[in-house]
């Protein structure tokens, strides 16, 4: 066995056996991050909806649906909570993989650790080992898949998804090869559905398929063991077979990017450039026009022009550049509602923005912001998100906000757990910490 396909896995294994005290405390982030957007998307509709189906449907109850409090089967515990973590569009990115890695990564590690008795060093390691090589697939393919058109949180994702049960479960190299080659076979997503509630359940099948591909193969089914480079395989169908080999340079996790708002993270840019002129004095009555330079792939993923609802308001740059320029808490998921949406204030100073695309050497995260004022002057401003690192005091108010559903004392409990969940041994307990109130 040769070729892209084993070269990931030794590699991504290597990463795993080499987590430095910055990348662990990363994991720890990411995990933090996930609960409290699982434990707030749990209540969106579209995971109220799925729940119910998955609770009629019934199933052996293994592991805990995080939010709601029910014990369901393992497969349906990593479908559900991969959806709640992705429901409110608020979840980490990697930029190297085009992906939301987290919700799809850590929900069916969870759901293993609870049936197994697996305990959190292992599920860090786990963790590691899905993050970096979905990082070295996506570095390897480019964004030729998402420019295409696939989501690739619902196509990498299950990659990723499949090698991080396939650690957690002892996989050898060859049962690994079969458990990517199983993933790729169920790996779906289309940006298309940006807006609708189809978008997080991409990642929920994501998480559900690499589940079950490090299942099959644990239980013998058979599979191609190069499905990365064959021929109509992963690489050929998604865009095109790279001619360059599968590089490691250092951890990509260390790279994760965290959203402090609650959009599409093609929209924060132009939010936080905005939030630098308002601090310079910048009124939105004194605003005649602005102009949003973005690069031409927001074009297909966040520049909704007129959006009607507040999923749609997500995933629109005019529409959330107004919101940053009346100074509006975009860090709180509930300020999308359609209610906010059809606002005249905000559809009004809407329609004095435009977006433009860079030129073709335009860097894929830089948003430049030039607002001409009613005088005739202008301001300006850019900022480059892939610039933005990780901020604690920033996540944690996150955290607390989104899991202010908890009963008292449950959120400050489950984050020092997560804190040093390596040594937690227990992670249904820790799971069940996150149980909404009532």
């Amino acid at each position: 066995m040769t070729g892209a396909t084993l070269q990931v896995i030794r590699l991504s294994r290597a990463a795993a056996a080499s987590v430095s005290t910055a990348t662990a405390a990363m994991v720890c982030r990411c995990i933090l991050d996930w609960f409290g957007l699982a434990i707030a998307g749990a209540n969106e509709p579209v995971s109220r909806t799925l729940r119910a189906i998955a609770l009629a449907e019934g199933g052996r109850p293994a592991a805990t649906a995080i939010g709601g409090g029910e014990e369901v089967s393992v497969r349906q515990a990593a479908f559900l909570n991969a959806v709640a973590g992705h429901a409110l569009d608020y979840d980490d990115v990697s930029l190297a993989m085009h992906v939301h890695p987290t919700t799809v990564i850590l929900p069916p590690l969870l759901a293993l650790a609870e049936e197994r008795g697996l305990g959190g060093r292992a599920v860090m390691a786990a963790f590691v080992a899905g993050y970096e090589a979905a990082g070295m697939i996506g570095r390897w393919l480019g964004a030729g898949p998402y420019d295409r058109g696939f989501h690739m949180t619902g196509t990498l994702g299950a990659l990723g998804a499949a090698a991080a049960c396939a650690h957690l479960l002892g996989l050898d190299e060859e049962a690994t090869a079969r458990a990517y080659g199983l993933a790729a076979s169920q790996a779906a997503g289309l940006k298309a559905q940006f807006g609708t509630m189809a978008k997080p359940i991409h990642a929920g099948r994501a998480a559900e398929a690499g589940l079950c591909a490090a299942l099959w193969a644990e239980a013998g089914i058979s599979s191609r063991t190069d499905i990365l480079e064959a021929p109509q395989g992963y690489a050929a169908t998604q865009s095109a077979i790279p001619t360059g080999p599968i590089t490691w340079d250092g951890h990509e996790l260390d790279r994760n990017s965290f959203k402090y708002h609650a959009s599409c993270f093609g929209t924060h840019g132009a939010i936080e450039a905005i939030a630098a002129l308002r601090a310079q004095g910048l009124e939105p009555t004194d605003v005649r026009q602005v102009c949003l330079t973005v690069d031409a792939g927001a074009d297909r993923m966040c520049n909704l022009a007129a959006p009607m609802t507040g999923t749609e308001a997500k995933f629109s740059l005019r529409f959330v550049a107004a919101l940053a320029l009346l100074g509006a808490d975009t860090s709180r998921p509930g300020l999308f509602t359609d209610a906010v949406t059809a606002r005249p204030d905000l559809v009004a100073l809407r329609d004095r923005v435009t977006v433009v695309f860079g030129p073709r050497d335009w860097p894929a995260d830089l948003t430049a912001v030039d607002v001409t004022l009613a005088d005739g002057s202008r301001r300006e401003a850019r900022c480059d998100t892939s610039l933005i690192g990780a901020d604690d005091d920033r996540l944690r108010a996150k955290f607390l906000h989104l899991a202010g559903t908890l009963p008292d004392g449950y959120a400050q409990r489950l984050a020092d757990q997560v804190a040093g969940i390596g040594a937690v041994t227990d992670l249904r307990a820790l799971c069940r910490l996150a149980l909404r109130a009532g």
